[in-house]
């Protein structure tokens, strides 16, 4: 589908004709439907409905930026609950004096996001974190050249950076998870983690010729891991959690699924769901350990794959205690972690 709307213009040296704001919000109203159009056969096909209205949302503000409609008109027109990452650059509160405790427009300076002198809605940043991370990514590259690493040459090993990896080993230290630097691996944030999670998996039941293995994946949740599952050859459970249980999934829940479906060796987990917000408390998490323990002790192995995109986000007494239910040693060995920056950090 190709949308024709042009801006008039007198000449090639004069300057834009831009439309009436109401004839901005016609326009705009317009696009949205045929963006609509274009999608849905899409959305039909099965790809993630997150990734896709994402992708919408996205187009849609591109193609209004060629047709000059104006950010006012946008912001009344464009709502996008699409993707739980937040962009600083769109911040426009400012409580109180501008500078001061209440002006969450410095939020894009304090993550080293606004570039010197960038303008966050009125909020000129002056960039010193970023100047500082840029240092010290040229301090970390010289720290691993100094070790023998050189992110220029290729990885023979393929293990990535050792430094890096070594770091985020003591990180978990803080969750009171005890991991070696060798039982870390580094991908492109939680989804490109996950992807490869469930690659090595997928080659290691085959070459135990197991040719079912299913992932069960409880519902509402992030659905990329499942399309990534699908492509890999698994069987995928998708199973209905209920309103009175919060989403969540229930230890009886887990114990007649995999009961009743004996090749079940991964369980999907995000410990704080999104989208739906609701988090898994310390009991609720002891409970379904205890079934998989049991399995597992009797001989079937099931791994937990746990997603925790969001720990670190919410109260950190409370995440402090859900990451405290995998700390035994019966419980961490059938565990496999995926986390990232960019929900606690931006990066």
């Amino acid at each position: 589908m190709v949308i024709t709307h042009k801006i008039p213009v007198d000449s090639p040296n004069s300057s834009i004709t831009l439309p009436s704001i109401s004839e901005q919000h016609i326009i705009l109203r317009q696009l949205r439907h045929e963006l609509l159009l274009q999608y849905r056969p899409i959305l039909q096909q099965g790809a993630g409905p997150i990734r896709v209205m994402a992708r919408m949302v996205a187009e849609l503000e591109r193609r209004c930026r060629e047709l000059h409609i104006t950010e006012e008109v946008m912001q009344e027109e464009i709502v996008n609950r699409t993707i739980g990452d937040v962009n600083l650059r769109l911040i426009t509160e400012c409580e109180g004096e501008p500078g001061g405790p209440g002006d969450y427009r410095m939020l894009a300076e304090e993550l080293g996001i606004a570039l010197p002198d960038e303008d966050i809605n009125g909020y000129v940043a002056p960039g010193e974190t970023y100047r500082w991370l840029r240092n010290q990514m040229l301090e970390c590259e010289r720290l691993l050249l100094s070790e023998g690493f050189d992110l220029r040459i290729y990885d023979i090993l393929a293990v990535g950076n050792p430094i890096l990896r070594g770091w985020l080993a003591e990180e978990m230290q803080h969750w009171g998870i005890s991991v070696t630097t060798e039982q870390v691996y580094l991908g492109l944030g939680a989804m490109d983690s996950i992807n490869k999670v469930l690659c090595g998996l997928s080659q290691m039941y085959r070459e135990q010729g197991i040719t079912d293995a299913a992932v069960l994946f409880p519902e509402p949740g992030f659905n990329i891991p499942e399309w990534q599952a699908r492509s890999y050859g698994y069987r995928l459970l998708n199973y209905q959690t209920c309103p009175e249980d919060h989403f969540k999934l229930t230890a009886s829940q887990l114990e007649e699924l995999l009961e009743n479906d004996s090749h079940i060796c991964i369980i999907y987990l995000t410990v704080t769901n999104n989208p739906t917000t609701f988090a898994y408390s310390p009991a609720e998490l002891d409970a379904i350990h205890a079934v998989v323990s049991r399995y597992n002790e009797a001989g079937r192995e099931i791994f937990i794959l746990a997603d925790l995109a969001y720990i670190g986000t919410g109260k950190p007494e409370e995440d402090q205690a859900r990451m405290a239910t995998f700390t035994s040693p019966d419980v961490l060995r059938h565990c496999i972690f995926v986390s990232s920056l960019s929900k606690t950090h931006s990066l």
